[in-house]
């Protein structure tokens, strides 16, 4: 919390001293406000790091005072700048003749007016400055003196237990995945077994075939969603159809129905997955997803389409729903009477906190499913796991470990949470610190805890949080209940809004990430996949995570005690409004009641001091979007899907000089201005899925402190080697026009780290580029940190392949790749593919590589766990996996129509997981399975009329009754590729 203080203290030091010293009697003043500044910021670190139990609301009030003041120092010297560096407007450049003479010598004119009064206004503006940063000293006298009056002493805020910081390399891979695992969860074995019986019992009642709910009902934290996955997970056979859909507390109206029935839908057309997991695609949300023969256009379809849809698609098909979360019987009413009776024998699970809306929703309290608490085995078991391991706790620890169990009470997410405490005192020598924790727990949790001792317990996770640590966890109220944040956006957010502290030898993403490791290893967040649909890829899958909701709760009660981010929307309630000035601004969804409506609240507002302002919706906004060139100070522009946002609001945006992050993926704009290169502070730029295009203009090549770039196609401008801070490059695009231009560039780009480049040729071109690709080669030679590679080839209908044979020139290749991508012509891999130590996946396609080219050449890479083959990139009659193809860490191996057999040898593919393959029209034979010996799962992809999947079905069924191999089918009217 203490980094707007720690920020103007540095930036005094920087701009005011310089600009203030000729005013008589300021100059001092400015040294002295930035010591004092100084000063403070250390007092606020004490407070982060004090034992929490000490600090009371008096000192919580001071420490408020001091961040605003904070702030308002920065916001001063922010607004003194943008005045003075603000750039004057350029000459038109749309007229011609004699009216373009005419137009500069105009401007030519008002700039030498200018000129001439700017010695003037410059004057005028620092004495404002001066007075400015008088007032400022003269409340960093009075909040010093309030302090001593009111007996604010250091010496009473005693520091807590301190914390060894857990560094990215302390934090293995497998601690990682252990720390989202369900399947690590332990003490509820039990329970799943004992609610699964149930489910299956309901089936022996041969006449009653009607759909049956059953409740699991607890407060936050006992674990009631895992219960319900693993449930699912066991019924697998049962119910080859499932789906899964949260509710939360903000459900309400027929909006919400119809988006849980679209999810429900898009789930149940698939078989479960053996994950427990069900893909949900952006283009089946918007209704691009062909199944059995039919469009279905969910985006147009009303609640009682899709409710008839549904009823439709399981009239002869049992399916398990879990409907997760829900809050009030009102939902559950609204999203029962939707779900329409199939005399299947389907079933529904539903989880809640409320032990009304379990009886209201079950038809009896054999259906209902009370959860435990862990007994003292168990939770002593999965505490002595998560800080141990596979090691037993140390006896002098033992009486501590006692003491916190008994206060936990058997809540698995607190045991987890206080856990993950502990990562660092493992041995009888933070002794200090496990008496600690066991002494400030607190009585509450000792009898019955409820939703409040909850809160409390999950606060002292974050309270014991590293002083760097906790605005970024307070920064993650940001977001709504159940929402995956992909990580690369939460990352580059928290840089660009300076919580990220410089490290010596590590850029300011790595120590980000570090940060984002730290929060996973504590348990505050979770590990999770979110989906994005990119127009030329399709849907991606990227690296993200989420917050538990009482987690989430625990947080936005201390962003909002603290006015760290101001909420908006019908889940906060009359919490939404923040006290005092409003920094963060953070619009989650309208209300349905007038009073309360997002736009009524948001107009009572002052936003002249917002500074990071997020949409998650944009109903109703529209004189929102249409002030935005009034927010001067904004850092952060995050408008993620804002379907009101208009190509007329682009202007404003442009404006916005302090602008470190701007997001408008997702969003209907088609037009991005020139003076996009004005924003000379801008380092994450994200326009995908916009209509933007090819669009984008040439001076973003200006912007000299860009590190994020990600678009759906630029065409790679001249001066592309100038933007020396670039670490990620989504998509360029090269052409006949820049192709000679541009790729002697890339290689001028030091920090880049991920680049996706699409070749596009014609008649005309093509051979003229195939010419030019050599200099990508030299280019691509001297990015020595790249870490992602993606080419792909784009031909018109009429033109030839362009060879990647170019690519055997790169020398030497990059040697920290870790994802290969090369979808075009290349008959032999280069040699140097082999020395990528770092590779973790590997994607071909349309490539014509022939007998041991693929195989023989990636099997020895000793991080390679997933290899992707595209359409055409094999034209052997059999793609064969050799006994000494053994692949160290190869997991998942996916084959999209290429060769018209597979034989995997004994020895081979030792540990091979997953195999996917999609098959065509041609028969297909895949030997040799049997050899595969850790084999989990197969998925296959083809048309349903398809005799070659008929075979490869009856093939891997029959394997799979003598090996436990989940076999999954996925019968479409036309056959994509993964």
């Amino acid at each position: 919390m203490e980094s707007a203080a720690k920020s103007i203290a540095s930036k005094v030091g920087q701009v005011l001293v310089d600009e203030l010293q000729d005013i008589r009697g300021v100059g001092n003043k400015v040294v002295h406000l930035r010591d004092e500044l100084a000063t403070m910021n250390a007092a606020l670190r004490i407070i982060s790091e004090a034992d929490q139990d000490k600090v009371d609301h008096l000192v919580r009030e001071w420490e408020k005072q001091v961040h605003d003041l904070a702030y308002d120092a920065e916001d001063c010297t922010d607004t003194y700048s943008l005045r003075i560096i603000r750039p004057s407007p350029p000459p038109p450049d749309d007229f011609a003749g004699n009216k373009l003479i005419f137009s500069w010598a105009g401007y030519l004119l008002g700039r030498a007016k200018r000129v001439a009064r700017y010695p003037y206004e410059k004057l005028v503006l620092q004495r404002t400055l001066a007075a400015d940063i008088k007032d400022l000293l003269a409340r960093t006298t009075t909040i010093s003196e309030r302090r001593v009056r009111y007996g604010i002493d250091r010496a009473e805020l005693p520091r807590a237990a301190s914390f060894i910081p857990v560094s990215a390399s302390s934090i293995s891979a497998s601690a990682l995945r252990r720390a989202h695992n369900p399947d690590q969860f332990v003490g509820i074995t039990d329970q799943v077994s004992a609610l699964a019986v149930k489910i299956k019992a309901a089936d022996q009642d041969e006449d009653d075939k009607s759909l049956k709910v059953f409740s699991i009902v607890g407060f936050g934290g006992l674990g009631k969603t895992t219960l319900a996955m693993e449930v699912c997970r066991q019924l697998d056979k049962e119910f080859p159809r499932q789906a899964m859909v949260s509710v939360s507390q903000a459900f309400a109206g027929e909006k919400d129905v119809k988006g849980l029935l679209v999810r429900v839908l898009q789930q149940i057309l698939k078989e479960k997955q053996p994950n427990g997991k069900q893909t949900i695609t952006e283009g089946e949300a918007m209704g691009t997803s062909t199944t059995q023969g039919n469009q279905l256009h969910v985006d147009r379809m009303d609640v009682d389409d899709l409710s008839k849809k549904i009823k439709e698609l399981l009239k002869q098909t049992r399916c398990l729903i879990v409907v997760d979360d829900v809050w009030s019987l009102s939902s559950w009413e609204a999203i029962r009477g939707r779900l329409a009776e199939n005399n299947c024998g389907s079933r529904i699970i539903l989880t809640t906190r409320i032990d009304e809306v379990a009886k209201a929703a079950s038809v009896s309290e054999y259906f209902v499913h009370h959860m435990k608490t862990l007994e003292l085995e168990a939770s002593q078991k999965l505490f002595v796991q998560r800080v141990f391991g596979s090691t037993d706790c140390p006896s002098e620890l033992k009486v501590f470990m006692d003491t916190i169990l008994k206060r936990c009470a058997g809540l698995p997410l607190a045991i987890v949470s206080i856990a993950s405490l502990f990562g660092s005192y493992r041995s009888a020598e933070g002794i200090e610190m496990w008496e600690r924790v066991s002494r400030s727990i607190g009585s509450q949790l000792e009898n019955h805890p409820n939703l409040e001792g909850m809160r409390r317990l999950l606060a002292l996770s974050y309270d014991y949080l590293p002083h760097h640590l906790k605005a970024c966890m307070l920064y993650l109220s940001i977001f709504p209940e159940d929402y995956v944040i992909a990580k690369d956006r939460l990352l580059y957010r928290w840089i660009a809004e300076g919580l990220v502290t410089e490290k010596r030898g590590l850029t300011l993403l790595e120590v980000a990430e570090e940060y984002f490791n730290e929060l996973i290893s504590r348990n505050m967040i979770q590990l999770d996949k979110c989906l994005h649909m990119d127009f030329g890829l399709g849907e991606v899958e990227v690296e993200g995570c989420r917050v538990h909701d009482m987690i989430l709760e625990v947080m936005v009660s201390k962003s909002q005690e603290s006015n760290f981010v101001c909420l908006v929307g019908r889940q906060h309630g009359g919490m939404s409004h923040s006290r005092g000035k409003i920094r963060r601004l953070s619009i989650h969804d309208n209300n349905h009641d007038k009073k309360h409506h997002a736009r009524h609240v948001i107009e009572a507002m002052k936003l002249q001091h917002v500074r990071s302002l997020t949409m998650f919706q944009s109903d109703g906004l529209g004189k929102l979007l249409d002030s935005l060139g009034e927010f001067k100070l904004l850092r952060v522009l995050d408008l993620n899907d804002c379907r009101a946002l208009q190509n007329k609001h682009m202007r404003d945006v442009c404006r916005l000089y302090l602008l470190r992050f701007l997001s408008l993926r997702g969003t209907r704009i088609s037009v991005m201005p020139r003076k996009v290169g004005n924003l000379e502070h801008l380092e994450t730029l994200d326009i995908k899925n916009t209509g933007i295009g090819v669009g984008l203009p040439r001076t973003v090549a200006k912007l000299s402190k860009l590190e994020c770039l990600r678009c759906s196609t630029w065409l790679l401008p001249r001066g592309l080697g100038n933007m020396k801070s670039l670490r990620i490059l989504d998509t360029g695009i090269l052409d006949g026009h820049n192709v000679q231009l541009v790729t002697q560039e890339i290689g001028k780009m030091a920090q880049l780290q991920e680049i996706r480049i699409i070749i596009e040729s014609n008649f005309q071109t093509g051979e003229f580029i195939q010419e030019s690709l050599p200099m990508l080669s030299t280019s691509l030679s001297k990015t020595s940190i790249l870490r992602s590679l993606h080419l792909e080839w784009n031909p018109s209908p009429t033109e030839s392949a362009i060879n990647f044979e170019f690519l055997h020139g790169v020398n030497p290749p990059p040697p920290l790749l870790q994802r290969l991508s090369l979808i075009g012509r290349i008959i032999q891999l280069p040699a140097w593919i082999s020395l990528l130590t770092h590779l973790t996946k590997f994607e071909v396609g349309w490539s014509q590589l022939a007998g041991d080219q693929l195989f023989g050449v990636l099997c020895k890479l000793p991080n390679l766990q997933t290899i992707q083959l595209g359409e055409y990139s094999y034209v052997g009659p059999k793609l064969v996996a050799h006994e000494d193809h053994s692949f160290p860490v190869l997991k998942i191996l996916k084959v999209s129509l290429c060769p018209t057999m597979i034989i995997f040898e004994e020895g081979s593919m030792k540990k091979l997981e997953t195999l996917a393959f999609v098959v065509d029209d041609m028969n297909m034979n895949v030997l040799g399975l049997e050899n595969l010996e850790n084999l989990k799962e197969v998925k296959i992809r083809g048309k349903d009329d398809n005799q070659a999947m008929k075979h490869a079905v009856v093939q891997l069924k029959t394997l799979s009754e003598s090996k436990p191999i989940k076999v999954v089918v996925d019968e479409l009217s036309y056959v994509p590729s993964f």
